[in-house]
C-alpha cells in the first residue's frame, strides 16, 4: 500500500483540520451532522417500502428501542439507526435490524437471522482486533472489512445497500465522513469487488481512499465550514496583537509580507508599531472587512490598512472596495501593477540596490524585463478573460487584449514573473548577486505615505 501512503497522509491532514475546527466551534458538529443525515438519506432512499411509516424491529432488541423505532417512522428510524451504528450500537444485532427495516423482511429469532447477528459480530471483532494491531491505515482496514461483509452473502437482497452503510458507520466512528458511490461510479466500485475475490485489495482500497479524500475536500469547500474557518481564523489572528500597535495592516498573500514590509517603511510605516497580518487562508475580502470591524471593537485606537493585489482589477471594481472599507473608516491600498512585485519593477531602486549600475542600465534592464515578460502577462490576462482551460482560444478579442497590454504594459505585467526575469538579468549585467528584494527609500508609494502622515500625525 507504499503508493496510498500520500493519499492516506492528505486524508488525515484534512480530518485533523476538521476536527481541530470541530473542537472549536459546535457550529462545525452541526454541519457534519447535517451532512451525514444526507448521505444516510441518500442510502435509504431506495428502501423498497410498502408499508410508509411502519417500522416493525426485532425482538432480539430491547423493548424501549423497539417503541422508540416504531414512534419515529420508517424515514428517521433508518437515520437514526444509522447514527446510532456510528455510536455504541455497531453490532450484529442492529446491523440486521438496520437490514429489516430497509427491506421489510422481518424474521423472528430464525436460524438464519441468528446465522447473521453471529457473523456480523465475528466480522466486527476482527475489524478490532485487527485495527489494535495498527498494521494497515484505518482506510484500508475498512475497505478490508466492506470486501468481507460483501463475500458474506447474509442476506436474500440488498447485501451491497447494508455493506456501503456499515462501511459508513465504520468511517464515522474514526473520524473519517460518510462516502457515497454515485451511479457513474458503480461499474468501478463493482469491478474493484471483483478484484478483490480474486485477491487484489488494491483497487478496492484506492477507490474507497479516493473516495474519502473528496468526500472531505468538498466538505471544507462548503460555504457552511468556510464560514466557521474564517470565524477561526480572525480569532486567532486578534491573538497575534500584542497591544503596541498603532497600526495593522491586512494582506492577502502571506508569502510576499516581507516584500510588502519594504514598501511600507518606505513609505514611512513604523514598523515597530505595525503588525502585518495575512488574510489569505479567510479567502475574500469580506473576511478582512470583518476583521477590521473586530478590531475596532476591540482596540479602537488602531488604524487599519487593507492591501490588496490590483491583479486585473478595473478602476470600477477597485472603488467599489474602497468605498467598502472607507465606510468602516478604513485605509485601503491597491498596489500598483497586478501584485505587490511590480513595486520593485523599478530604475531608481534596482540602481539603489546595485550602485554599479548607471541610470541608464538600470532603466533598460527593467524596460527589458517588462517586454521578456510580455507574453506571460498577456497569456494571464487571457486566462483572467476566457477561464484557464479556454485561455489558448481563437477569438476576434485576441488583438484587442495584445494591444491592451502593449499600451499598458506596467500596469499588466505580471509582477511575480517580470521581478525573477530582471534578477536575472542583472545578474547577467554586473555578474554578482542580484539582490533587489529589499528595502530602500525608492519604493516610496504616495498613497501609503499619505495614510503614514495620518497615522503617526505630530501633535
Amino acid at each position: 500500500m507504499f503508493k496510498l501512503l500520500s493519499v492516506f497522509n492528505e486524508i488525515d491532514l484534512i480530518r485533523e483540520q476538521v476536527h481541530k475546527l470541530d473542537e472549536y466551534d459546535p457550529l462545525t458538529s452541526i454541519i457534519k451532522e447535517r451532512f451525514k443525515m444526507e448521505v444516510a438519506r441518500h442510502l435509504t432512499s431506495l428502501t423498497q417500502s410498502d408499508e410508509e411509516g411502519i417500522v416493525r424491529p426485532s425482538e432480539t432488541i430491547s423493548s424501549g428501542e423497539k417503541e422508540y423505532y416504531q414512534e419515529v417512522g420508517l424515514e428517521h428510524a433508518i437515520t437514526q439507526l444509522f447514527f446510532d451504528l456510528t455510536n455504541e450500537k455497531l453490532d450484529g444485532i442492529h446491523v440486521v435490524l438496520l437490514y429489516e427495516m430497509l427491506f421489510h423482511s422481518y424474521e423472528e429469532n430464525s436460524e438464519t437471522k441468528n446465522h447473521s447477528i453471529r457473523v456480523i459480530d465475528e466480522l466486527l471483532q476482527w475489524f478490532r482486533e485487527r485495527q489494535g494491531t495498527q498494521q494497515e491505515h484505518p482506510l484500508e482496514l475498512a475497505a478490508i472489512f466492506h470486501h468481507k461483509f460483501s463475500v458474506a452473502n447474509l442476506f436474500e437482497d440488498g447485501n451491497g445497500r447494508v455493506g456501503r452503510l456499515l462501511l459508513n458507520a465504520i468511517l464515522l466512528r474514526h473520524d473519517y465522513l460518510p462516502v457515497l458511490v454515485l451511479p457513474d461510479e458503480r461499474t468501478l466500485y463493482y469491478e474493484t469487488l471483483q478484484f478483490a475475490d480474486q485477491g487484489n485489495i488494491k483497487p478496492l482500497v484506492r477507490f474507497i481512499a479516493n473516495k474519502e479524500l473528496q468526500t472531505l475536500q468538498d466538505f471544507v469547500n462548503s460555504p457552511e465550514y468556510l464560514s466557521v474557518l474564517g470565524k477561526y481564523e480572525l480569532e486567532m489572528q486578534l491573538k497575534q496583537l500584542n497591544g503596541s500597535e498603532k497600526c495593522i495592516v491586512l494582506t492577502e498573500d502571506s508569502d510576499t509580507s516581507g516584500l510588502l514590509a519594504f514598501v511600507l517603511e518606505a513609505s514611512g510605516f513604523k514598523m515597530s508599531e505595525t503588525n502585518i497580518i495575512s488574510y489569505e487562508g479567510c479567502s475574500k475580502l469580506s473576511s478582512a472587512n470583518l476583521f477590521s470591524i473586530f478590531v475596532k471593537e476591540k482596540m479602537p485606537h488602531v488604524k487599519i490598512v487593507v492591501h490588496r493585489d490590483r491583479d486585473y482589477l478595473t478602476p470600477d471594481e477597485i472603488d467599489d472596495i474602497a468605498n467598502q472599507f472607507r465606510r468602516i473608516d478604513v485605509h485601503f491600498f491597491v498596489t500598483k501593477g497586478t501584485d505587490i512585485e511590480s513595486h520593485f519593477l523599478n530604475a531608481e531602486h534596482v540602481q539603489a540596490c546595485h550602485p554599479v549600475l548607471l541610470t541608464g542600465e538600470a532603466v533598460k534592464l527593467v524596460k527589458q524585463c517588462l517586454y521578456d515578460t510580455r507574453e506571460k502577462s498577456i497569456e494571464m490576462l487571457r486566462k483572467k478573460e476566457f477561464g484557464g482551460s479556454n485561455n489558448a482560444k481563437h477569438t476576434h478579442l485576441n488583438g484587442a487584449i495584445k494591444q491592451l497590454v502593449d499600451q499598458n504594459l506596467f500596469r499588466f505585467t505580471h509582477g511575480k514573473t517580470a521581478l525573477r526575469t530582471l534578477q536575472r538579468l542583472i545578474n547577467q549585467n554586473i555578474q554578482q548577486n542580484a539582490g533587489i528584494e529589499r528595502y530602500t527609500v525608492h519604493l516610496s508609494d504616495p498613497h501609503l505615505t499619505a495614510i503614514a502622515k495620518k497615522i503617526w500625525r505630530k501633535p
